[in-house]
């Protein structure tokens, strides 16, 4: 992967940056925890294109901030404690890893830098469930009793003023506890995203099936009944047809309008980093993509 500069960033912060990538598990192993989480056409797209991959370094500062995390917690180490301990179990013949944040007194504890609004509308948080029961996995197959799972979230984006004002506003750090799985719910979710990894990495790219429409962080479009003159919308429908019956009972349906808000897949149009390889991104932006290619 090549790390550009194009917004010119400090060269120290650059080089950090550049230096910051994780460069494998030590052992022969088919995919992380990380890995394995990932849709199928990412994780197939990103293992095909890498060498052709690039990402502007602006773009990659919280992950440099998570590793220095990780270099802090290190030195917060006890007897009781094990931070940044990389661990495998094998299933399907497959070998897995992965290195959580800190273990201790039976707590599996991921700090994560994220948004509020992920925070208070849970984006993101079918995967902090499915990372850290296979974090919870691993160190249950080496030995290691698991009690509790829990993300640390250190909100980047986070306000004196709001958390002071309003009452759903988190805290600048919050305790997120996990659902722990059973044993078998674990094995059951890993062999069936083996068997979708092992089958997407059998056929060409634009053959994976495209991600879901969660995978994609899309939410459904909305049919909004504006009002002639008006800016904002009188309501918001999950359907055409039951914006058409809002209309016909309204008195005022002479005035009113339906407008289609397509809802965006923000994963793919911000956070992938091979969307100019994935078929569906393709068929959004055609234009882009000739350009890009």
């Amino acid at each position: 992967m090549n790390i550009t500069n194009d917004n010119q960033i400090p060269i120290p912060i650059y080089r950090a940056i550049c230096q910051n990538w994780y460069s494998g598990a030590g052992v022969d192993h088919f995919c992380s925890v990380t890995d394995l989480i990932k849709p199928p056409k990412l994780f197939v797209l990103e293992k095909r294109h890498q060498a052709e991959l690039q990402r502007e370094a602006s773009d990659l500062i919280w992950s440099l901030m998570g590793s220095a995390m990780h270099k802090v917690l290190e030195k917060s180490e006890t007897n009781n404690s094990l931070n940044e301990e990389r661990l495998f179990c094998e299933l399907n013949g497959k070998i897995i890893s992965g290195g959580i944040d800190l273990y201790e007194d039976g707590v599996i504890s991921d700090f994560k830098f994220t948004s509020v609004w992920s925070f208070i509308y849970a984006s993101g948080k079918r995967e902090w469930e499915e990372q850290l029961n296979l974090y919870a996995y691993l160190y249950q197959t080496a030995g290691f009793e698991v009690k509790k799972l829990q993300i640390i979230a250190i909100f980047r984006d986070w306000s004196a003023s709001k958390c002071k004002f309003e009452k759903s506003y988190p805290d600048q750090v919050e305790i997120i506890p996990i659902r722990k799985w059973s044993t078998d719910q674990c094995e059951h979710f890993i062999r069936q995203k083996l068997f979708q990894l092992e089958m997407a990495l059998r056929v060409p790219d634009d053959a994976i099936q495209e991600c879901s429409q969660k995978d994609r962080w899309q939410d459904d479009d909305v049919f909004a009944v504006m009002k002639k003159g008006n800016k904002r919308a009188v309501k918001l429908c999950q359907s055409e047809k039951q914006a058409l019956m809002f209309i016909d009972s309204n008195k005022d349906k002479a005035k009113l309008s339906i407008e289609l808000r397509k809802s965006i897949p923000r994963r793919c149009e911000d956070y992938c980093p091979v969307n100019l390889y994935c078929h569906y991104y393709r068929e959004l932006h055609p234009e882009m993509f000739q350009e890009a290619i």
